[in-house]
């Protein structure tokens, strides 16, 4: 029995053609519409913050161009995170209601802070010139929606509860409070892998 005779040598893997592959997707986004909306929703935290301050206007004027320029030009976690300090430093920190009262005016700031976050790391992710999938983009749309709908009910209960004494409304708010750090801090097998990068 003869055995066929194998060639010497094996042929070049660059002279090889490539294989023809497909790939499909879904309706994408741009990755400077990311930016865009941070053009937008960076200067709206930072101004509502500000407007209930009494802070010169040249100052805050100062604080949301640099800060607006900072987060289209180079998202980064960092700079979202201190653009949202300074928010709250803005509402708090030198707020025009010295009598201690709830301010309605921070649950807005909450959740813009919270959108502000989420384009800042989604813009970090993805280049200007990148494309995205719309799916990619929504996949942990569920738990954004429990989050800001957690921190309207708790903006909602602080304002019930910052006219009356009632021990119950404050026990409400606490444990909205609670309830509100569960679900920002809970992980599970779906929870949305926001990496290191």
């Amino acid at each position: 029995m003869r055995l066929p005779r194998l060639p010497a040598r094996l042929s070049d893997v660059a002279a090889r053609p490539l294989p023809q592959i497909t790939v499909e997707t879904g309706p994408t986004v741009p990755g400077w519409v990311l930016r865009l909306a941070l053009l937008a929703l960076t200067p709206a935290l930072l101004l509502l913050a500000a407007s209930r301050s009494d802070l010169a206007p040249a100052l805050v004027t100062t604080v949301v161009v640099a800060c607006t320029a900072l987060l289209v030009l180079r998202p980064t976690p960092a700079t979202a995170g201190v653009t949202v300090v300074l928010a709250g430093v803005f509402l708090w920190g030198f707020g025009a209601r010295p009598d201690g009262d709830f301010d309605p005016a921070g649950l807005a700031v909450a959740l813009l802070a919270y959108a502000v976050v989420r384009a800042t790391w989604w813009a970090t992710h993805l280049p200007a010139r990148g494309r995205a999938e719309i799916a990619a983009l929504t996949a942990g749309w569920r738990r954004d929606v429990v989050v800001l709908a957690a921190t309207g009910l708790l903006g909602a209960l602080a304002l019930l509860a910052s006219d009356t004494a009632l021990p119950g409304a404050v026990l409400l708010a606490a444990l909205a409070v609670l309830g509100l750090a569960f679900v920002a801090l809970a992980t599970g097998r779906d929870a949305r892998d926001d990496g290191e990068h």
